[in-house]
């Protein structure tokens, strides 16, 4: 019950930094937007956007992960927030997350293949 409360208060900071990321976005402030997916991402996770980026498909994976399990709510939380960053890296990291959800069978948002397809593949190519 308590690893479940933890959870849901990263979910809840999560959607805290999306919102502010595209407020900004909207505002036409794309460097501020991309700022504070920097500073919002090293509040919740600890880690700033250059740590995400250079990561492995399997360091990105195992952070949406606890003792083995991974969680697809934690993985499409944070695939949502890396899907804003202007780095194909980071989007690279976005879809391996969205991915990961998909596998475990967790809930993934409606339009989530439309999400992957959009995003960079492992080739580079979009």
């Amino acid at each position: 019950m308590i690893q479940r409360d933890f959870l849901m208060r990263q979910l809840a900071q999560m959607v805290q930094v999306l919102a502010a990321v595209m407020g900004r976005r909207r505002e036409g402030d794309i460097e501020g937007a991309q700022q504070a997916l920097g500073e919002g991402l090293a509040k919740t996770t600890g880690l700033d956007l250059a740590a995400y980026r250079a990561m492995s498909r399997a360091e990105v994976e195992a952070l949406a992960s606890e003792d083995g399990w991974a969680s697809a709510e934690k993985a499409v939380g944070l695939a949502d927030l890396l899907r804003e960053d202007r780095d194909p890296a980071g989007r690279l990291r976005a879809r391996w997350l969205y991915e990961q959800a998909v596998r475990v069978g967790g809930p993934v948002p409606f339009d989530v293949a439309d999400r992957i397809a959009a995003l960079p593949r492992d080739d580079g190519s979009a």
